[in-house]
């Protein structure tokens, strides 16, 4: 009995094993039993027999695992067709809205085609392109353009990252692309001595309000288009295409800024010194033309050079005339990068256009504290000292040019200028011209008392902003700069003596002088606080019943650009 006892004592713990040994070996107990698993012998029971219990209990746990992994089996290939009918169905859902969406398009497209063709006696579309037609990549059968499977149009996709500073700017991440989005608004105060003066009025005004979309095709293609709102009209700025095959040799074609005149070519209206540019520039410059220019820079950016052919018609859209102006530019800084601190930013250059014209001339009227000549807006807040008669046309041969010099360093600009040139004029009808000179000069001087230092005319980050664009930034008053200019037109007497103006009324030069400071509150706000006085060498008529040798105009304006 306590052999018996003993071996019963035993059987329990190795039933035990043998049943965890079943479930994580199945096949190895199938092969072949354990040894310790052989027939157990009871002593007191004589001669030795299987015991039937245990291996029963080892059959029925291996088949209930084979069972289990036939159901997982099952489960697996289940969800696997699931998954394939899945993707079949979205697959097809898409090809049917796709298809929605392109006869949804077409239809739209079809209906505009046939209320143009109902219209098409209205005057508004009389030079109306019609739909149908030989467009780019069009569908066959109805001859539209396809705009709904951008995947026809472009098979590849091209990551893309998003910046701010300055601008927004979305390039993709090996920059090959790229557009940048950059806004100016300036917000001015004009205040003139005289209150109740004649044309010149006193008040709030916008000057410029402009949007610039700019960026690069490929490396080598960059492009701008630019929107401005002048006064009383929205019109296209810029619009060109530039071809960078190099630093030193580059060409641009569309509308843009001319190669003329270095405070016109060489500083962008954000950085200049002053509130608008010089007497001579803003009434006699070309602007922006319509041309092409090949330009860059030469023995490590010492000389900067620039050629093209335009337009004629000072800030034009269009030709007036059959013939086109020719302009040079440069502007060498022959001590760059020469370890002589105080001469490496000195600049010295000149810049010449020369054409022939048969146009309205512009501008007709002449005037101080103008932004740029415009035949259509000449500004209702400026002064005109000399104004053309209805009948005169710019007429024969035209020169325009200057010799120009600027000096940069540490925190002062010193920026001077003598422009020269002549135009032919005649009155309507008449075949003989009259030649009328013109010269000019200006020299400002600027100088930034909180310690900022500049190499050229370029956008300014304070030390100490007064409003910082980083919580790492030291907030202080701004940049503040100091500065002061004197400019002069002189135009010929001819204007006079050939009856192209009224001498009595107007006279043929003007000087202004302006005093006044910069404030620049972080790299993309600034205000200017001037003072404008003009002298005329003779008196001119600009307010009721009366002559004026002066005029004088407090000049208050806000810019935002990024």
């Amino acid at each position: 009995m306590r052999m018996g006892s003993m071996q019963a004592g035993f059987r329990g713990p190795i039933l035990r094993w043998m049943c965890v040994l079943a479930v994580f070996c199945p096949r190895a107990w199938a092969q072949a039993p354990p040894p310790f698993l052989a027939p157990v012998v009871r002593l007191s029971d004589g001669p030795v027999a299987p015991v039937q219990a245990e291996s029963s209990f080892a059959t029925g746990v291996e088949e209930r695992l084979r069972a289990a992994e036939d159901a997982n089996r099952t489960l697996t290939e289940r969800l696997d067709q699931l998954r394939r009918e899945h993707r079949d169905e979205t697959s097809q859902l898409e090809r049917r809205l796709d298809e929605l969406s392109r006869h949804l398009t077409d239809r739209q497209l079809n209906a505009s085609r046939d209320r143009v063709t109902d219209d098409e006696s209205t005057p508004d579309d009389a030079g109306a392109t019609p739909i149908d037609g030989d467009a780019p990549e069009a569908v066959p059968g109805d001859g539209v353009p396809d705009y709904v499977d951008l995947d026809a149009i472009s098979p590849y996709a091209i990551p893309q990252q998003a910046i701010f500073g300055p601008g927004f700017q979305f390039q993709s991440v090996d920059k090959a692309f790229s557009l940048q989005i950059h806004y100016e608004s300036q917000i001015e105060a004009r205040i003139w001595s005289e209150p109740d003066q004649l044309p010149a009025n006193s008040g709030f005004f916008l000057p410029r309000q402009r949007i610039f979309f700019n960026g690069n095709i490929s490396p080598p293609v960059e492009y701008e288009v630019a929107i401005n709102r002048g006064v009383n009209n929205i019109n296209l700025l810029n619009a060109f295409l530039n071809f960078r095959f190099d630093d030193r040799f580059q060409v641009r074609v569309g509308r843009f800024v001319t190669p003329l005149l270095y405070d016109q070519f060489a500083i962008s209206n954000y950085w200049m010194p002053t509130p608008e540019r010089s007497l001579f520039t803003t009434n006699l410059g070309l602007n922006r033309q319509i041309g092409a220019m090949v330009w860059g820079d030469l023995f490590d950016k010492r000389l900067d050079y620039a050629a093209g052919v335009f337009n004629g018609s000072r800030n034009s859209f269009e030709s007036l005339t059959n013939d086109l102006d020719c302009l040079g530019y440069l502007n060498a800084r022959p001590f760059q990068n020469t370890g002589l601190p105080r001469a490496q930013d000195w600049n010295v250059g000149a810049s010449v256009a020369f054409g022939r014209q048969d146009q309205t001339p512009v501008p007709t009227s002449f005037r101080v504290g103008a932004g740029s000549p415009d035949a259509n807006v000449p500004g209702v807040a400026t002064v005109p000292f000399l104004v053309l008669d209805r009948t005169v046309t710019e007429q024969g041969d035209r020169l325009i040019g200057s010799v120009h010099t600027a000096y940069y360093y540490r925190s002062l600009s010193l920026i001077g200028e003598w422009q020269f040139g002549y135009a032919d004029y005649a009155h309507s009808g008449q075949s003989s011209a009259q030649r009328v000179p013109f010269s000019g000069f200006y020299a400002t001087a600027g100088y930034f008392l909180t310690g900022e230092q500049i190499q050229r005319r370029t956008r300014l980050t304070p030390l100490r902003p007064l409003v910082p664009l980083s919580k790492d930034d030291e907030r202080g008053p701004g940049a503040w700069e100091a500065v002061a200019r004197v400019s002069q037109l002189r135009l010929g007497d001819e204007f006079f003596t050939a009856g192209f103006a009224d001498p009595t009324r107007w006279s043929s030069t003007a000087v202004t002088t302006e005093l006044g400071a910069n404030w620049y509150w972080n790299d993309y706000l600034k205000f200017y606080l001037f003072r404008l006085h003009a002298d005329f060498a003779d008196p001119v008529q600009y307010r009721p019943g009366g002559l004026q040798n002066s005029a004088d105009m407090f000049w208050l304006r806000g810019q935002l650009y990024f």
